[in-house]
């Protein structure tokens, strides 16, 4: 409904809109008022724009209700600045703090990295986003995937930080490797990933455990740190620091140095016990495939048939 002193209460409501942004500047095609349960409202439609620094938010609708220094704006929202671009359904942007409340398939793209969620809020002068669930980033080639609840990433500095049920997933396979931890950060600009807390590296049968993980996507490496042990369904390894290797989405190859232990079952049902300066694992299709023992310092032959008995290994690899 069409107020009786349109022209005038337009001309207010542009004023404060430009008063409470400071450098914030709104413009469309069209412009009317409307009294709705919430108050007056200054209505814009069609080819909406919102410049407010460096930041320009267009859409096909907003409704600016100028005593609470609020603008709802819906209809194929987009937010642009130097640092990314932003998709969503609709936004309450507050044109104070200069935030924005983002819902309906939010999506943030940068160079290289994609960010979702079913809502985010901008923070225009922070250049950052921040999610309370379902957070989502993927590099453009859909190699990675890294997912939580809760999350925030800094658009300036690249930096992501997920603080609630992190998973990366290389996106390959059934074997593709998975990282759990307690919080994981992603660092755009390096291609890497720290996971810290209870971190858990799966690929197959195989699984890595440790206190922290530090990945690079470059060579596809990372290094383990922590008490790290490494397991499948017939081989268990620890030491004091290991490396490992993905390939094609799937851990490929870990690699234990310093007060290197582990145990290894062969086919007939015997173990291997060995010990040294270096352990290599090879990975083929989710399982430890091949045990190679460098500087071995000490092995044992445990025979569980008939005959049982422990004979002393001096051969460094191992069946």
């Amino acid at each position: 409904m069409r107020h009786p002193k349109t022209t005038a209460l337009l001309a207010a409501g542009l004023a404060l809109c430009v008063g409470v942004c400071v450098a914030s500047r709104l413009s469309a095609k069209h412009m009317s008022i409307e009294r709705t349960p919430e108050g007056d409202a200054t209505v814009f439609r069609d080819s909406v724009v919102v410049t407010d620094g460096d930041t320009r938010i267009n859409a096909n609708l907003a409704r600016m209700y100028e005593g609470k220094g609020i603008a709802l704006i819906s209809g194929a929202v987009t937010i642009t600045n130097p640092d990314a671009q932003i998709w969503a359904d609709s936004a309450r942007y507050n044109l104070s703090d200069k935030t924005a409340e983002l819902f309906g398939n939010v999506r943030v793209r940068q160079e290289s990295l994609d960010i979702r969620a079913p809502k985010l809020l901008y923070r225009s002068t922070q250049k950052s986003v921040l999610a309370d669930s379902g957070l989502e980033l993927e590099n453009v080639d859909r190699s990675f995937r890294l997912t939580g609840r809760r999350g925030t990433y800094d658009l300036k500095d690249d930096v992501g930080v997920v603080d609630s049920s992190p998973v990366l997933t290389w996106r390959r396979d059934r074997d593709s490797a998975q990282v759990t931890s307690r919080q994981m950060f992603w660092y755009e600009k390096g291609a890497r990933a720290f996971a810290h807390g209870d971190v858990r590296l799966k690929s197959g049968s195989t699984e890595l455990e440790c206190d922290t993980i530090d990945f690079f996507s470059g060579p596809d490496s990372g290094q383990a740190l922590g008490n790290p042990r490494v397991r499948d369904s017939v081989s268990r390894a620890s030491g004091d620091t290991m490396t490992f290797r993905v390939r094609n989405g799937a851990l490929e190859r870990v690699t234990i140095r310093s007060r290197a232990t582990g145990e290894y079952r062969t086919e007939g049902g015997d173990s291997i016990v060995v010990a040294g300066g270096t352990i290599d694992l090879r990975v083929a299709g989710g399982a430890i495939d091949q045990v190679e023992v460098t500087a071995l310092s000490s092995g044992q032959l445990i025979r569980t048939g008939k005959g049982k008995s422990e004979d002393r290994l001096q051969d460094q690899e191992l069946p």
